[in-house]
């Protein structure tokens, strides 16, 4: 999907149109799955995006790229213990899987609440990125789940830039069991634990016995805490956070790019994720 919105942009000029389109793809994608897996055609999702342009008279070609695009993954489906479609998904199914995330959601009933792409800047990038889902029953989070695709298992690859992990990674091919492609947290309540694991294993496919239980650090002191928040300014008011931290006493403040606004929002009821840098491993 990289690779299509990199080539949308191209043929297109229009970066801005052009970056909704892996909002658009995960949409159908993550759709899709849902209603296939719980054969319910009448799923009910909360998301960001809607059909409007891509079924315009000027978004032909657009919704072409995102339904190469969603057909490409979706034929990856086995991988992750999941059934793919038994015919290639036309425009029509697309938009269709797109029109089942319009919910307004509410304090009643059951709905999916997805962000499809938090980071469209790492995404195209090819960089950090997560895929956030979580189902809502009467205004409780019931499930929460976290799809970072380029996120390795072991922290200590954060140090390096994700290309230069994975050019090295083919000139080192790491040892089995180090896994390093991302991975995926969730967590569900009542259970009071939360887990992390490889989202495609040294054989290729996913395997659920490669968990990881993750909790917050218990770090109670604010001096020795780690303080996060986004490089990108339109995120956050840096002079507002640099003077809270200063105003506890934190001593380390960490700016980065991946953004991690969902993890407070999906996976509260637990209490366990709420940084992906300070304690989780």
């Amino acid at each position: 999907m990289v690779a299509a919105v990199r080539a949308s942009i191209f043929a297109y000029g229009d970066i801005l149109l052009c970056s909704f389109m892996p909002d658009w793809g995960v949409q159908a994608i993550v759709s899709w799955l849902l209603s296939n897996s719980f054969h319910d055609e009448n799923i009910s999702i909360v998301a960001e995006e809607d059909d409007e342009t891509l079924s315009s008279s000027n978004g032909a070609a657009l919704l072409e790229s995102v339904v190469e695009a969603v057909n490409g993954c979706l034929v990856e489906a086995p991988k992750y213990g999941l059934r793919s479609p038994e015919k290639v998904l036309g425009a029509h199914d697309v938009i269709q899987a797109i029109r089942k995330c319009s919910s307004a959601g509410g304090p009643k009933g059951r709905f999916w609440v997805l962000d499809p792409v938090d980071g469209t800047l790492g995404f195209v990038r090819g960089d950090q990125y997560a895929i956030a889902l979580a189902l809502i029953e009467d205004g409780e989070v019931i499930l929460g789940v976290l799809g970072c695709p380029n996120y390795p298992m072991k922290k200590e690859w954060l140090n390096y830039h994700q290309k230069y992990y994975r050019l090295m990674s083919k000139v080192a091919p790491p040892p089995l069991g180090s896994w390093h492609k991302g991975c995926v947290m969730y967590a569900q309540k009542g259970c009071g634990q939360a887990w992390m694991q490889p989202l495609v294993h040294d054989f290729g496919k996913l395997d659920w016995r490669h968990l990881r239980e993750i909790q917050v650090s218990s770090i109670s002191d604010p001096m020795s805490a780690t303080f996060c928040e986004p490089v990108e300014k339109a995120n956050s008011s840096h002079s507002f956070t640099a003077g809270l931290a200063h105003s506890v006493g934190l001593r380390s403040v960490l700016t980065f790019i991946f953004q991690c606004n969902n993890v407070d929002i999906i996976l509260p009821a637990w209490k366990f994720i709420h940084t992906f840098v300070s304690g989780m491993h």
